[in-house]
């Protein structure tokens, strides 16, 4: 695959391929209004050549009702047009942001993003905007030049000399265009650089102002935000005068070719070479050639500030092919959301054991992560990762669930290798060190999508210890937790983060530090509800606490990113340094 992005022109044509019915019947309506003007300069022609008594003579009264005839299939045009083009331009930037978020979500959780999330919404919100815009114009396009090509022929019949001139104006403009398009991407590329980086200051602002409040650093963070905001003023400032300025002149340059064109054909009439009738075509044309010629020049500038922003979606592609932001898919715009339908446990998804195999991650300058990490869980078993901090334990939980990429090695369910993709409901699920909630109700929290079955629910909340805390709450299911669950306490946040993957009812239960947040009682109350259903039930848990490590039926200890113990407590106890120093760490 080729590093440079594709083309714009490349973007249009696919996005008109794959909607072709729909850009047809669209292009249909909108050529009709763009060529209706045809027929009413034509009409305006036999009118005052009527008046003038020439020698094609009709009635008033029927110049009148084609006039009307002509007024009404214009409008009914413009509504068929409207309501073929709302669709066909809804479902471009649709399609463009579901196919970016969607690649956004099959990416290792790392290396989801390869900016802040608040450049990423930037992109999502205001690029796919851009190329449903170009693409849009190209009706205009296509209809225009068919307006443009009929009445220059039906000037040109009337006077050629004069006619001539109209490419003169179209000619400044295409010149305009050339000499400072680039400009305008560069000033178009800056403009969004710059609130790309306000709306990445903003998420990271609200997402840690405790911390800004604990370093007394809000007067400073205060001042960085200003001049970001002040960077990003002037750079929406340049790009926006620099358009308007080259606007003003397209027009500018038009209106005079338009207003020099008319004197000479008024001068034509006191010459008798050109009759009323003849002046009233050049009239009603020549303004619409005015505003197409217009049109062009900024469709020309467009489609360079529409290239900036295929670059910025393609970067959050990070690589992968290019043909992925534009891939086919159904965009629903009617109708009620459709339901997600929950992956179906098949044969498969029942584990037997899950073999890690020398996988390897390091972080970049290589002084943390983890090397030659072998590891066997068979169905049924609690398998306890311990160790100091950062000796690799959440490295390890993330590498082997595909939330980092790993180097080296593989993971294997039953035997077969298995991707970030397969290590997911209904075969694993995962809570991480700090649970991520979101703002709606304890209910959506813990569903996340999935259809609402009471008693699976009932049963999550009852396992993840949280009836008690349930009763407490005014709403109960539906209460309200806040953004991040900040009305919840944090262990509350920790069991409804757990209550969440015991409703998926996985195969195998991977929990980072869960216990961290509960007190002890809590946490073996817990740990004796996972397994209370079912002796096989298989759990993978980081902890260092004592209830966690006393049922453990295995205990792996790390150390700087190895494996250097396996075994049972009271084995290790014996055997591992390492284990005692924790063990009795513990207990102080």
């Amino acid at each position: 695959m080729s590093s440079k992005p594709m083309s714009t022109w490349h973007v249009i044509r696919t996005m008109i391929w794959q909607q072709g019915a729909l850009y047809a019947l669209n292009t249909l309506m909108w050529g009709l209004v763009f060529t209706i003007p045809l027929l009413e300069g034509l009409i305006a022609k036999l009118f005052f050549d009527t008046l003038e008594k020439r020698p094609l003579e009709l009635n008033i009264t029927s110049i009148i009702a084609l006039v009307m005839v002509v007024a009404v299939a214009r409008a009914l045009s413009i509504v068929g047009g409207m309501a073929a083009d709302i669709p066909w331009r809804f479902r471009i930037s649709a399609l463009l942001r579901r196919n970016l978020l969607a690649h956004i979500l099959e990416r290792p959780g790392a290396r989801a993003l390869p900016v802040s999330v608040g450049e990423a919404i930037s992109t999502l919100r205001d690029d796919p905007g851009m190329v449903e815009e170009i693409s849009d114009w190209t009706l205009d396009v296509s209809s225009r030049v068919v307006f443009l090509v009929v009445a220059l022929i039906i000037l040109f019949s009337i006077n050629s000399r004069i006619t001539l001139l109209v490419f003169v104006p179209l000619a400044i403009v295409m010149s305009l265009t050339y000499f400072y398009g680039s400009k305008l991407e560069k000033l178009r590329e800056q403009s969004r650089e710059s609130t790309a980086k306000v709306t990445g200051a903003l998420g990271e602002m609200f997402g840690a102002v405790q911390g800004i409040q604990v370093a007394g650093a809000e007067a400073r963070v205060m001042a960085h935000f200003k001049r970001l905001g002040d960077a990003r003023r002037a750079a929406l400032l340049r790009d926006s005068v620099q358009t308007q300025v080259l606007n003003a002149i397209y027009g500018n340059v038009v209106q005079f070719g338009t207003g020099f064109i008319l004197l000479l054909a008024a001068s034509g009439m006191r010459e008798k070479t050109f009759t009323i009738g003849d002046f009233a075509v050049f009239a009603s044309y020549l303004e619409r050639v005015a505003h197409t010629t217009e049109f062009f020049g900024h469709f020309m500038s467009t489609m360079r500030q529409t290239g900036v922003s295929i670059k910025r979606m393609i970067e959050l592609l990070q690589g992968a092919n290019q043909n992925k932001l534009i891939e086919p898919h159904q965009i629903p715009l009617s109708g009620s959301t459709p339901d997600l339908e929950p992956r179906v446990k098949t044969e498969s998804d029942t584990l037997q054991h899950l073999e890690i195999r020398d996988l390897g991650f390091e972080f970049e300058g290589g002084t943390r992560g983890i090397k030659n990490i072998n590891l066997t869980l068979e169905r049924g078993s609690f398998t306890v990762i311990t160790g100091r901090i950062g000796s690799g334990k959440t490295t390890l939980l993330r590498a082997m669930l595909g939330l980092l990429e790993p180097q080296t090695g593989s993971v294997l369910w039953n035997g077969v290798c298995a991707s970030a993709r397969d290590l997911i409901p209904p075969r694993v699920a995962y809570t991480s060190q700090v649970p991520v909630l979101f703002s709606g109700t304890l209910r959506d929290n813990i569903l996340l999508g999935l259809p609402d079955d009471p008693k699976k629910l009932e049963q999550a909340v009852k396992n993840a210890v949280l009836e008690q805390d349930l009763l407490g709450f005014e709403f109960g299911f539906e209460t309200k937790i806040g953004s991040r669950g900040v009305k919840l306490s944090g262990g509350q946040v920790s069991r409804t983060a757990a209550a969440r993957m015991f409703v998926r009812e996985p195969e195998l239960l991977v929990f980072d530090d869960l216990s961290s947040a509960l007190d002890v009682n809590t946490e073996s109350q817990l740990w004796d509800r996972v397994f209370e259903h079912s002796s096989e039930t298989t759990c993978l848990v980081v902890s260092h606490r004592k209830p966690a490590l006393k049922r453990a039926d295995k205990i792996v200890v790390l150390e700087n990113g190895c494996i250097t113990a396996v075994g049972k407590l009271e084995e290790l106890l014996k055997t591992s340094g390492e284990m005692r120093r924790l063990w009795s760490g513990e207990l102080e």
